[in-house]
């Protein structure tokens, strides 16, 4: 069912009730990367795995990573006063200019949680721009994801 300001859904036994949103819905494509100069491909396992443990070491309130992409590897790392720091280092096949870029971990997790195994593509600009991510080789899917990049 409908009305002005709700829909219902009944699944089974259970009601499901959903507000409409009003207003005008932001243009999402004001803010997918136009010319993503870099590309790298990563199996997203590994990368998932060296970003938990990296993490650990992260701010608990910022949850910052540095991502540092240099011709055939990806250095992730992060550092606290308090606790200390951690590296992790993951090879691949980028041979492009080195980029340092700065990440909320928590918000490239959630993509690699979801993508789950296979490969993954990370397309950047620069490290100011925001990054974009995908699966790298997916028949059955086509999304993208925005991830914007913290100053480190």
């Amino acid at each position: 069912g409908v009305d002005d300001n709700h829909m219902y859904f009944n699944v089974g036994e259970h009601l499901l009730i959903s507000r409409k949103l009003s207003g005008q819905f932001p243009n999402y494509e004001m803010i997918l990367p136009k010319n993503s100069e870099q590309t790298v491909v990563l199996d997203s396992t590994a990368l998932n795995q060296a970003l938990r443990r990296v993490a650990l070491m992260s701010d608990d309130r910022s949850r910052a990573i540095k991502l540092a992409f240099a011709p055939g590897q990806l250095s992730i790392s992060s550092q606290t006063a308090e606790e200390g720091e951690a590296r992790e280092t993951i090879e691949n096949d980028y041979d492009g200019p080195e980029v340092e870029i700065g990440f909320n971990a928590s918000y490239l997790m959630d993509f690699l949680n979801v993508q789950g195994e296979g490969s993954v593509s990370i397309e950047f600009k620069d490290g100011n721009a925001a990054a974009q991510l995908r699966p790298a080789e997916s028949d059955e899917y086509d999304y993208k994801y925005i991830v914007m990049p913290m100053r480190i």
